[in-house]
């Protein structure tokens, strides 16, 4: 399963929708009511943030739950935050290059 593509899918449903409700034809592709309007397509409206948690729950992740979601959240952060911590230490790293590196030492 391609979890980037199923997250960019819901993202751009949420985009579209206009206070929670997408617009979506009948192959189930989420238009605005512009768009909906200019090629004269039938559509039906749906709730968005419904659609976007059964989406998730049909892939195997339950977006109901609000500690997954939270816990989830946190992962993110630290994994960013590690990556950030990285980049810190490889520069750092640069900065020492050539310096005694027993200095600061306790011996």
């Amino acid at each position: 399963m391609n979890w980037k593509k199923v997250i960019e899918n819901a993202l751009e449903m949420l985009e579209k929708g206009n206070n929670g409700i997408v617009l979506m034809d009948m192959y189930s592709n989420v238009l605005t009511a512009e768009e909906a309007a200019f090629n004269k397509v039938s559509v039906t409206p749906y709730n968005a943030k419904k659609f976007v948690e059964e989406l998730f729950s049909q892939a195997g992740l339950d977006l109901k739950d609000k500690d997954l979601r939270m816990k989830l959240l946190k992962l993110i952060l630290i994994m960013e935050e590690a990556d950030a911590n990285k980049s810190r230490k490889k520069k750092l790293d640069e900065v020492l290059e050539g310096y005694d590196v027993d200095f600061g030492k306790v011996i």
